[in-house]
Formats: structure tokens, C-alpha cells, sequence
């Protein structure tokens, strides 16, 4: 299992080079995507990152494993390709199916009206209870949070998370303030 480094002092100096404290860069992070932005409609790209207990760890790929107790685990793993990003993933999504596990790779970068949402400094893997995820997806569905999105990256986030039920609970909501209609299939295009 990885070294758990939330309680390391700030980046120091060893040899002639900076050490980089990775948790303290991920923490600086979640500031980010908590700040309320005028080109979201004033939501954050996360509206519930920054109230949520956060628990971070380096650990390898491999090591990445089911730590309960608080919101969110977040995983600094590292160099590695996308693509066994997304396979340990898809393992740990079938493995834990009370949690929803997220990839956040380097070389995919991501943005919301211009906005960078992704970590963008290393590999992270998030891991979150399914429940209370959903239930904060289906609040934002509410809202004209995600009119901001462009719809692939909303597919990307949220299409094939769902439960049955849940899944139409939020296309109903979804077509009802993105089309004015109701009942109907989610729309392809997006705004």
C-alpha cells in the first residue's frame, strides 16, 4: 500500500531540487474547482468539493483500493498510460459497486466553458459512495448547472453511472429543463 502523505510539511529542497508536495497540489485543486465563476452561472465546476472530507494518498495504480470514512479518496497514482488508467478503473467500479470511481488523467485535459476542471499534474483516481454522488448529480440536475457543460464532456462524466432508476430520474429532469419537454430520450446534440 502507498505512503499516506497528508501530513507532510510544505515542499522543501533536497539536493538542489524542489520536492513537490503532490497532496498540497491536489488540495490547491479542489480550491480551484470550488470557486463560484461567472461563466458557470455562478456554480464552481465542483459545487460540493470544498464541504466534503477529503482524504488524499499517493499510491501506485495497482495499489489504489477502498478507503471509507470520508467523502471523497482521492489516489495520486502516478505515471501511467490511459489506458490502464481506465482498465483499473472499470475493475474497481465492478469490485465496489457502493462506490463510483473516477479517472482524471494528465494527458486528457478537460474544461468547462474554458475552465480546466482536471488536475492536469498527475494521475488521480477518485472514489466516492455511489449514493451521495448521485444524489448530488441529481440536485445539480435541478439547476442549470450543467446548461455550462458542453455535452460531450457531460456524457463523459455522466452517461452509464446511473442505477436504473436514478438514470431516469435525471433524463426526465435533463429533457425537462434542457428541452422543455418531458418523458422523452436525452438529447444528443446538447447546448
Amino acid at each position: 500500500m502507498g505512503r499516506i502523505r497528508s501530513m507532510l510539511p510544505p515542499a522543501g529542497i533536497k539536493r538542489g531540487n524542489p520536492i513537490v508536495d503532490k497532496v498540497s497540489e491536489v488540495r490547491e485543486w479542489i480550491k480551484h474547482v470550488s470557486v463560484k465563476r461567472g461563466e458557470l452561472g455562478g456554480f464552481a465546476i465542483c459545487p460540493y468539493a470544498f464541504s466534503a472530507s477529503v482524504h488524499i494518498e499517493e499510491v501506485a495504480l495497482s495499489g489504489v483500493t477502498l478507503i471509507e470514512g470520508v467523502d471523497v479518496v482521492i489516489f495520486i497514482v502516478g505515471d501511467c498510460t490511459v489506458a490502464s488508467m481506465m482498465a483499473r478503473v472499470s475493475e474497481l467500479n465492478m469490485l465496489y459497486p457502493d462506490y463510483i470511481w473516477l479517472d482524471d488523467h494528465k494527458d486528457e485535459p478537460t474544461y468547462i466553458q474554458g475552465v480546466q476542471s482536471n488536475f492536469g499534474k498527475d494521475n488521480l483516481i477518485l472514489c466516492q459512495r455511489r449514493d451521495k454522488l448521485l444524489e448530488a448529480r441529481e440536485n445539480l440536475h435541478k439547476t442549470d448547472y450543467y446548461n455550462h457543460w458542453h455535452q460531450e464532456m457531460y456524457k463523459r462524466i455522466i452517461h452509464g453511472k446511473f442505477t436504473s432508476r436514478q438514470e431516469q430520474i435525471v433524463r426526465r429532469i435533463w429533457n425537462d429543463t434542457h428541452n422543455g419537454s418531458s418523458g422523452g430520450q436525452m438529447v444528443e446534440n446538447g447546448k
